[in-house]
């Protein structure tokens, strides 16, 4: 038989399934186009009919293997980044997080690159950075994020979404720091400051990541985010719109440039795949309250899956946003009085490769709300 020179079929998205392309490239080349179509049975067809096929079988075992005893010896672990300070989450030697906390008045342009604190995202699976940082599309918009654009008290009027005029979003200590084979978790403080750079909102932030795992066995991080805020100016007044406030994640700048974010929603929400957009001025009461809201990306040609679970608890109603550039979340109002801290509680569950179907979402979500009830 021929074996013809270039062989196009889909591919799932799994890292693991390229490193068995590899073994058969000498042979031919591989073009890796679409998304569906499992891999292993075609290469396994196609190495019974070159010479070695036996030798293929035992390193696509070995590739396997590898993989699975590294993730079961793997440990979470913080470590600071020596080029700038910052501190960054590792699960073995995948980079999990990078929390983005410097505050750095050096320059007009530092501090624009510094005015507010934020968290980067790493794919599980290759370690890609998928979240955006400063410049781009919106400059504001910057990884794992909360901020309200209009927030006030009898003292002043502030925007801690866009950080204009003064205002800032400062890193005060670590409060709290933790790591294992399980687990890797942070708390800290931040100040949400006026321009004479006194806090007007105290907040404490924990972000914990677990292991999970896909249908297709690869890893996958659960991220449940859990902020505390109190008020520094009496009664605080939280307001803005789904598109300016609230906790939101933000893709890379390269999903932003070919507006190619796709989106999955609840039943009984529209199912197009395409941004669901809504104007808050014409219709500021519709597409609330979904409790979770899922969204699939490419970045670097991997495909990512981003799942946005939110408390129930939280003020309603809840209005979701949703952006083809890759920037969603949800917002609320609310009033934080003094005494009374406002407390917020998220889960992202972040995978590489064949995306989440509806059922899965909706299995993640129940179990959210299992573990918020401690059960």
């Amino acid at each position: 038989m021929v074996i013809p020179k270039e062989v196009s079929f889909e591919y799932a998205g799994e890292s693991l399934l390229i490193e068995l392309a590899k073994v058969i490239r000498t042979h031919f080349t591989v073009k890796l186009k679409a998304r569906r179509m499992n891999l292993i049975p075609f290469c396994l067809l196609v190495c019974s009919l070159l010479p070695g096929h036996g030798e293929f079988i035992k390193t696509h075992d070995a590739v396997i293997s590898r993989f699975a005893e590294s993730d079961r010896k793997a440990k979470f672990s913080w470590s600071t980044d020596q080029a700038d300070g910052l501190k960054v989450l590792h699960f073995g030697k995948r980079p999990v997080l990078k929390y983005m906390s410097n505050f750095d008045t050096s320059s007009k342009k530092r501090r624009h690159e510094t005015y507010k604190v934020f968290h980067h995202v790493y794919s599980p699976v290759s370690g890609t950075i998928i979240t955006k940082g400063p410049y781009g599309k919106y400059t504001h918009h910057r990884g794992l994020f909360i901020g309200w654009n209009k927030t006030s008290s009898q003292k002043g009027k502030y925007d801690f979404w866009h950080c204009t005029k003064g205002v800032t979003q400062r890193h005060i200590r670590i409060l709290k720091e933790e790591a294992d084979e399980k687990h890797g978790s942070m708390t800290t403080e931040i100040h949400w400051m006026n321009k004479e750079g006194k806090p007007v909102i105290v907040e404490e932030r924990t972000i914990e990541v677990t292991l999970a795992k896909t249908t297709q066995g690869h890893p996958a991080w659960q991220i449940d985010w859990s902020t505390v805020l109190e008020s520094r100016e009496g009664t605080i007044k939280l307001d803005g719109d789904r598109q300016h406030a609230g906790f939101q994640f933000r893709a890379a700048q390269e999903v932003a440039e070919k507006n190619s974010a796709r989106y999955l929603r609840p039943d009984k929400f529209p199912q197009q795949k395409k941004a669901y957009e809504v104007n808050d001025r014409t219709d500021p009461n519709k597409h609330v309250n979904l409790g979770w809201l899922a969204m699939r990306i490419s970045v670097q040609e991997k495909q990512i899956a981003v799942e946005y679970h939110e408390d129930p608890s939280v003020p309603k109603p809840s209005r979701y946003s949703e952006r083809p550039y890759g920037r969603f979340g949800a917002f609320f109002k609310t009033e934080l009085k003094e005494g009374k801290p406002l407390e917020m509680h998220y889960r992202l569950f972040v995978s590489e490769g064949e995306p989440p179907s509806r059922k899965l979402i909706e299995k993640h979500h129940a179990e959210f709300l299992k573990d918020l009830k401690g059960d």
